[in-house]
């Protein structure tokens, strides 16, 4: 069961990398295979840190306390993807979606239309710009990694499983877009993500 807990992690974790992937794929923006790997690493980086972190502050909330509190955080972050969902549907289908909350911050911008990070409109992603992606993943997914470690999910684990999915999923999303499984992907990936972390939320409260 060790494996479980990171597993289901890193695949609701990579929900922005896939789909970055397939905003690139579907518009035909160049996405070459060493950006691919640059932001694979630099996203598991990232997920290590923030899981580093909150491996720190665990010992605060002592014995139970933080298994509860990390597994409540974790189904909270799981409701919000599903929300996110919700929003995204409605927009789909040309309903208001104003009263949904609408973040102010650039990095959450960039996860929404991945295309602005173009914005000398080269069709293709270059270091530089993959940096700037890199950099809004990794705030985005800040939250998850915390919580995720605050309930003692094991982190090397969790890393090697990030790394490896997130290749995976970029690959797809990118080459596969057109596909009935990237189009199911696309619009059912936030829902997915949320499901699982709320499930795992709740897994690692009870364990």
């Amino acid at each position: 069961m060790i494996f479980l807990s990171p597993f289901l992690f890193s695949i609701s974790s990579n929900t922005d990398n896939l789909s970055v992937a397939l905003s690139y794929g579907i518009k035909k923006i160049n996405l070459p295979k060493s950006s691919m790997i640059l932001l694979s690493i630099l996203t598991s980086i990232s997920t290590f840190i923030s899981m580093y972190i909150g491996r720190l502050i665990q010992p605060l909330f002592g014995f139970r306390l933080d298994n509860i509190f990390g597994g409540v955080l974790l189904s909270f972050i799981g409701v919000s993807f599903i929300v996110e969902y919700i929003k995204i549907v409605q927009n789909r289908s040309g309903y208001d979606i104003s009263y949904f909350y609408q973040s102010p911050f650039e990095y959450k911008n960039i996860l929404d239309n991945p295309i602005i990070i173009d914005s000398n409109k080269s069709n293709h992603i270059d270091i530089k710009k993959c940096l700037r992606l890199s950099l809004a993943i990794a705030i985005n997914n800040f939250c998850t990694s915390f919580a995720a470690s605050i309930t003692g999910i094991n982190i090397p684990l969790s890393v090697f499983f990030y790394f490896t999915i997130s290749i995976l999923m970029i690959y797809l999303g990118y080459y596969y877009n057109n596909t009935s499984l990237g189009k199911y992907l696309k619009n059912h990936a936030y829902l997915i993500s949320g499901i699982i972390l709320i499930v795992l939320g709740i897994y690692e409260s009870i364990i």
